[in-house]
């Protein structure tokens, strides 16, 4: 049951890693290099979409790729933290709007964290219940001693 749960749980953890591949790839096919990209969820549930990148140009202010990230990514974006050529700039959700306009895509913005929650909780407590169950059986084979 237990290697069930963690297939599960590494099945839902492909698609947001597979969407941010593919951001990366959309950032580099605009010219960027050294790209990475990630998600941070907070607990709250606000989600900052990080990029790195160096471009050659030293105008660019990282408003290409905050617009890539608001036009394609399909996970819910709070804020886009871009640091390019190792200076940092950030925008919220308001602020992309504004410049922007609406985003094309509108993703759910419970899908990203109800499954994943559940399922880590569901995995967390079956990881608890075998230690437990573990350490219960050995202290009863030592009581027996």
């Amino acid at each position: 049951m237990l290697g069930v749960l963690l297939g599960v749980l590494a099945a839902a953890g492909c698609f947001p890693v597979a969407e941010m591949e593919a951001l990366e790839s959309r950032i580099v096919e605009a010219g960027y290099t050294d790209v990475g990209v990630g998600h941070i969820m907070s607990t709250s549930g606000f989600d900052t979409v990080t990029v790195m990148a160096v471009e050659p140009s030293t105008t660019d202010e990282g408003a290409e790729i905050a617009r890539l990230v608001w036009d394609t990514y399909p996970d819910e974006v709070d804020e886009v933290v871009v640091t390019l050529n190792g200076v940092s700039r950030s925008a919220t959700r308001d602020q992309m709007l504004q410049a922007f306009g609406p985003r094309p895509l509108q993703p759910n913005p419970d899908e990203d964290t109800d499954l994943g929650d559940i399922l880590l909780r569901v995995v967390g407590a079956a990881l608890v219940l075998v230690v437990l169950i573990k350490v219960l059986s050995l202290l009863g084979r030592l009581g027996r001693r």
